[in-house]
């Protein structure tokens, strides 16, 4: 069975982390979304999956190369061939004729003519394509493991409720990649991009979002900000804005 995942978009409600990375490789929970998605159709029977790409395709192609290897090396390792199946194929170009939104004007025209279905799968569905749902969708996610492997969570003194990143004081955070927070730091409702750095007895809430390598010095208050990539942030934010 083929599925085809729409992986073009700019994802512009969940910038400025998108500013760097297409959505689908924004970690979702300590993964990429993009293989939370492929990970979900392969327990449904999907054995061949399409990406349709645009925006950043060739962070994709690394990206999707670099979980093969991994796959590839976990093969290896184990010894049996359960998992050689998702091996990547090729990857190919779309011809540049003009762009076209599958969800416009080729779903439209299918279901006209009686050709698309749906499928209903287990479990739930959420869109976190907003830094307010994205968070959202973490809590019942991690929820869900809880349920499900609760042994995947961090537990111990220090760890309050569904737990996956060790840190300082965060409630309702997405800490990404490379993120440093420092000591007496307070989060609540944040999420911290890639390689930035948080000082000392900074607080933060209000779904307050960091784009990637963003500096905040020490004591400072950020309320709902909206920070793009690669700023350096010396006084505080006192009411939601977006920091350029």
């Amino acid at each position: 069975m083929k599925a085809l995942i729409l992986v073009g978009g700019y994802g512009t409600r969940l910038r400025p982390l998108t500013l760097s990375v297409p959505k689908p490789l924004v970690e979702f929970c300590n993964k990429p979304t993009l293989l939370h998605q492929v990970e979900a159709l392969v327990q449904a029977g999907v054995d061949h999956v399409v990406l349709a790409v645009s925006y950043m395709s060739e962070l994709l192609e690394k990206e999707m190369k670099v979980q093969e290897q991994r796959m590839l090396s976990f093969h290896r390792n184990h010894g049996n061939q359960g998992t050689i199946g998702g091996r990547i194929q090729r990857f190919v170009e779309k011809p540049q004729l003009r762009p076209t939104s599958i969800e416009k004007e080729i779903f439209p025209v299918m279901a006209e003519e009686g050709q698309l279905y749906a499928m209903e799968l287990q479990g739930f569905w959420m869109d976190i394509g907003q830094p307010k749902d994205f968070l959202t969708g973490m809590c019942m996610y991690l929820q869900s493991i809880r349920q499900r492997d609760p042994d995947s969570l961090c537990t111990g003194p220090g760890f309050l409720g569904n737990v996956l990143v060790d840190g300082v004081r965060v409630r309702r955070c997405t800490v990404l990649k490379g993120a440093r927070l420092r000591s007496h730091s307070w989060l609540d409702s944040c999420i911290v991009g890639w390689a930035c750095s948080v000082g000392q007895w900074v607080r933060m809430e209000n779904v307050t979002v960091l784009g990637e390598d963003v500096i905040v010095n020490d004591e400072l208050y950020l309320n709902g900000a909206n920070v793009l990539p690669h700023k350096s942030i010396t006084d505080s934010v006192a009411e939601p804005r977006i920091i350029m």
